[in-house]
């Protein structure tokens, strides 16, 4: 009796697990499908041929479908910076605005602020800037407040544009530390100050 306990126990554990991972699979598979995007299979259609009646020689028209639009390439998507302008200044602790212009709406904006001795990226805990930042509509800027780091010049890269891949760079900018032993309104008019002088 034990016996057929146990060939029960190990064929419903078999029976189980196979079933747990054709629906596993089969879920992998339809999320793989899903995020697939329909733009990239777009296929221009060509214009329709005019019907030809050949007993009156008259062409009658026929519908167009909708044209589908194509997905935006990165040519498409080019970015440039209306601030920092090269050789702008900005201190540590003040909030900036990065404005930039582009041909086309930009909702995600993926930037990383980078040392211009090294060219390697700050983190965003220490630039105080997120890599991904989502960019309210009809927007051409982003709030930036400038982090804790070491004085000096830097420059943004922007890598990613509306999830297609691009390669922008603002112009250098230098990055300087607030001064010491000053007041709370001594340092937000150095932030004024320096945010007008743009």
């Amino acid at each position: 009796m034990k016996n057929w306990v146990r060939i029960f126990l190990v064929c419903f554990v078999l029976v189980g697990s196979t079933a747990f991972f054709v629906f596993y699979s089969l879920n992998q598979f339809n999320n793989a499908l899903d995020n697939i995007s329909v733009s990239s299979f777009a296929i221009a259609t060509p214009p329709p041929t005019p019907f030809s009646d050949k007993t009156n020689k008259e062409q009658i028209p026929t519908p167009t479908p909708e044209t589908i639009p194509t997905p935006a390439t990165s040519t498409d998507l080019k970015l440039s910076f209306v601030f920092p302008k090269k050789d702008s200044e900005v201190y540590i602790g003040c909030a900036y605005q990065l404005s930039f212009q582009s041909l086309t709406a930009v909702r995600i904006l993926d930037i990383a602020l980078l040392d211009d001795g090294t060219n390697k990226a700050i983190e965003p805990i220490e630039s105080g800037l997120a890599n991904e930042n989502k960019i309210e509509p009809n927007s051409k800027s982003l709030d930036w407040k400038v982090g804790v780091v070491w004085p000096g010049k830097y420059y943004f890269k922007v890598s990613n544009i509306n999830g297609v891949e691009v390669e922008n760079y603002s112009k250098t900018f230098t990055i300087r530390r607030m001064p010491k032993d000053i007041s709370v309104d001594e340092k937000e008019q150095i932030c004024k100050e320096s945010e007008s002088s743009f």
